[in-house]
């Protein structure tokens, strides 16, 4: 089966946006990109992915109560809402993503969340990140968000199958095995990158899409971005890209602001990569307790509660 993938690579939130004007210039990035690629060949992108904290400036470097103001349900909130509408209106599936607000038995939970549409069926689901970085690192995402607890697989309307990872989770490679025995056929990583991890942010997912023979689109945001009570900006290194199932290079972008990568794949790779090196067969999990097992070298996983 052959289809076009898309990958959205926007700019920064700048001095005069606001959460209305900066999710318009996502719309508009949507467009373009769905207008050009039908009109390169006839053939529109099958699903367009948009990078991590897509509705506003990423404020996981700060730790300021106003921005709990910002989360919506995963159901009626307005990004949920106007991306099925978009989906519907552009024929596509589109990957996005918010700051979510839930509530579970009468108690509120906040989650970082990414959702999947479809132009025929609306919302198909949600996936919650469930890495969450906190204080050690140059963030502390912990103060917002609770981590999600399933790694879903999802169909496209064509049966396709897809996971999708967000940002820090990516460097989790149980992650990406559970998704990819599920039978992933393609994993989407909305990112909000920049610093360090700038050299080995595309190398890394190459390598994941290596050792689990699927089509892989990594999203980040491009230039410079800085919010209150953050003390120096930070520099969103872009480099989103698409990699295919032995880990090679298919389309990448640079730093620009607002562009986006898209390409043709056929999935008929995947089964063609197996044949070369079947990691499925000749994995060993009877080998493999530890890496699941509570009161190893790091001890059992805390939940680090946020404020509220």
């Amino acid at each position: 089966m052959k289809l076009k993938i898309c990958g959205l690579q926007p700019g920064t939130f700048k001095d005069g946006d606001t959460k209305e004007s900066y999710l318009e210039k996502h719309i508009a990035l949507l467009e373009r990109a769905v207008s050009e690629e039908e009109g390169k060949d006839g053939k529109k992108p099958y699903v367009c992915v948009f990078p991590e904290a897509m509705t506003y400036a990423y404020f996981g470097v700060t730790t300021d109560d106003k921005w709990f103001a910002y989360a919506e349900d995963a159901h009626t909130g307005v990004t949920t809402t106007r991306m099925i509408k978009e989906a519907a209106r552009l024929g596509v599936h589109i990957v996005y993503s918010f700051f979510e607000k839930a509530s579970e038995f009468n108690v509120t939970h906040y989650y970082n969340t990414v959702g999947l549409v479809s132009p025929t069926r609306g919302l198909i689901g949600i996936y919650r990140k469930t890495h969450i970085p906190a204080s050690e690192m140059p963030v502390n995402e912990s103060y917002y968000f609770e981590p999600g607890n399933i790694l879903p697989v999802f169909e496209l309307d064509n049966g396709v199958k897809v996971g999708m990872l967000i940002c820090y989770d990516r460097s989790f490679p149980m992650t990406w095995q559970s998704l990819y025995l599920q039978g992933a056929q393609m994993i989407f990583v909305p990112a909000c990158t920049w610093g360090f991890r700038g050299p080995f942010f595309q190398t890394e997912l190459q390598t994941r899409a290596f050792e689990t023979h699927t089509f892989v689109i990594g999203l980040n945001r491009a230039g410079e971005e800085q919010v209150e009570g953050e003390e120096k900006p930070r520099n969103h290194f872009g480099k989103t890209f698409i990699a295919g199932p032995m880990g090679e290079m298919i389309d990448t972008l640079a730093d620009e602001q607002w562009e986006y990568v898209a390409a043709d794949v056929d999935l008929d790779e995947i089964l063609e990569a197996h044949k070369l090196m079947n990691y499925k067969r000749d994995r060993r999990p009877e080998l493999y307790g530890v890496v699941a097992a509570n009161g190893n070298f790091a001890g059992p996983y805390a939940h680090r509660p946020n404020k509220f």
